[in-house]
């Protein structure tokens, strides 16, 4: 599983293959998902049955998890998460409010390079020209990996501020010899201002990128 150890045991983490299973969705859910095409309906799908399945862990059952008006996950009260999927994969990661946790983001993308001149959009000048000191066949992947990094990143902080912010609002310094990164806002984003920053953990796997942001009360 992509997310094994990766985050702490006050989170529950759930994780499925996403093929062409079918997984119930509850009626407050399907409204989300109508007209949708069916691999966006199967990605929807498996990411609330993973949820279900995390919530559960912690006597939560069958519960929905309907999809607000910013497109963002409505959880149950007293519950934080997020939902990632890519490609075939999907995980949810789900934790209390009165454990201490105030916000998650999760992100998982295919490790393949990314194109390079997409640094453009997805990176500050000052990651540009950190990219620019790698070795040329690295600069790819690890422009996919800011990429997953600001993913995670953006859903967390989304959940405690409620704006949309641009890649160029955030920038990140990846160690991927420890396996984790920093985010540092480049704009106010009340409460956080210029210069705040939030820890996060990477994953660099042979298929995944795996990232997680946490915050705690």
């Amino acid at each position: 599983m992509l997310f094994d150890g990766l985050l702490d045991e006050r989170i529950a983490v759930a994780e499925s293959p996403i093929g062409s299973a079918t997984f119930v969705l509850m009626p407050e859910e399907t409204v989300a998902i109508c007209g949708a095409v069916p691999s966006r309906r199967n990605e929807f799908a498996a990411g609330r049955h993973c949820a279900r399945v995390a919530m559960a862990e912690f006597g939560r059952h069958a519960l929905a998890i309907p999809m607000g008006s910013d497109r963002a996950p409505i959880w149950p009260g007293g519950l934080v998460g997020s939902i990632s999927h890519c490609g075939s994969w999907c995980a949810a990661a789900v934790a209390r409010v009165a454990d201490g946790v105030a916000a998650i983001g999760i992100d998982i993308e295919v490790a393949t390079p990314l194109d390079v001149e997409l640094a453009e959009e997805i990176c500050t000048d000052g990651e540009r020209k950190w990219l620019a000191t790698m070795p040329t066949a690295e600069r790819g992947l690890l422009l996919a990996a800011i990429f997953s990094a600001k993913e995670a990143t953006y859903k967390c902080q989304y959940t405690l501020t409620g704006k949309l912010i641009g890649f160029q609002a955030l920038s990140v310094e990846l160690d991927l010899e420890d396996g984790r990164f920093l985010a540092r806002f480049e704009t106010d984003v009340l409460p956080y201002r210029v210069g705040d920053t939030l820890p996060g953990i990477i994953r660099l796997g042979a298929e995944h990128i795996t990232t997680a942001v946490v915050v705690q009360e």
